[in-house]
């Protein structure tokens, strides 16, 4: 009966063959290799944002363990100079609380101040500042603890925090005069600061500066990436933004930051 129906209608009939073209089979795999991309793609943004999160939050933990460690022993901690990185200050002997002399810059002293070392990829850079002096109430070397203020041993305020800010005092008034650039300072952050260069823009002094590496965004096999380098005593602004190339998350303070915070915190 289909066979006289489809021939009563004197014209040809063509059936459709099952199934998708050529044509539409490209069509849905061109959709379907967006749609992957652009979930690949949102998984990298969500991953990178995590990781950028993560540094900061962990460059404020370093610096509020500076702080602390200021508080309790009048002077910044020293960094670790030692090759594998073990995580104790650089001190002229294990317990001594004396910063090896000429000392400015190595990894952040993790074990010194508390904390477990991390693994080698994702330890911090920290440097601090030290100009001394043969008059102590001049002297500006933040990683010792001396007697600035003219207390003498065993009155309750000798060679304490008090002391500490007359060096951060001390190291503003040398900051007012030049930025030095054979002690730790930050370059400027692209913007309002000018450009990220160590060598042509040297904007500001600092107390302290500790750099967290991200990951090494420039693929030069170093996890530190530009302007830092392992031996520098530069670091960018830690208003300047996570750009290609380079993620290191920076936080800093001035002597006169430090000494204000320090001033508030006393009891």
């Amino acid at each position: 009966m289909t066979h006289a129906l489809l021939r009563s209608s004197g014209r040809p009939v063509f059936l459709r063959q099952a199934g998708l073209s050529l044509v539409e089979i490209a069509v849905v795999l061109v959709v379907a290799g967006l749609l992957s991309w652009a979930a690949f793609s949102g998984y990298e943004t969500v991953a990178s944002q995590q990781e950028i999160e993560r540094g900061r939050a962990e460059a404020k933990q370093l610096q509020s363990l500076v702080r602390a460690f200021a508080l309790r022993h009048g002077r910044l901690p020293c960094p670790d100079t030692s090759a594998a990185a073990t995580g104790y200050e650089g001190l002229t002997a294990p317990g001594s609380g004396v910063c090896t002399a000429g000392v400015q810059v190595g990894w952040f002293p993790y074990v010194s101040l508390g904390l477990v070392v991390p693994e080698m990829a994702l330890r911090a850079r920290y440097a601090v500042f030290r100009s001394g002096s043969a008059t102590a109430a001049d002297d500006a070397d933040l990683a010792v603890a001396l007697e600035r203020t003219g207390d003498s041993a065993g009155e309750a305020n000798f060679s304490d925090v008090s002391d500490l800010i007359v060096g951060l005092n001390n190291a503003a008034g040398l900051a007012a005069l030049a930025v030095a650039t054979n002690r730790p300072y930050l370059t400027g952050d692209a913007g309002a600061a000018g450009a990220i260069n160590c060598a042509g823009n040297a904007v500001m002094s600092v107390a302290y500066w500790v750099v967290v590496p991200l990951k090494d965004a420039d693929n030069d096999g170093n996890r530190l990436d530009p302007p830092h380098t392992s031996a520098g005593l530069c670091a960018a602004s830690p208003a300047a933004p996570l750009r290609f190339g380079s993620d290191d998350v920076v936080v800093a303070e001035s002597p006169t930051q430090l000494a204000g915070w320090l001033r508030q915190s006393l009891p």
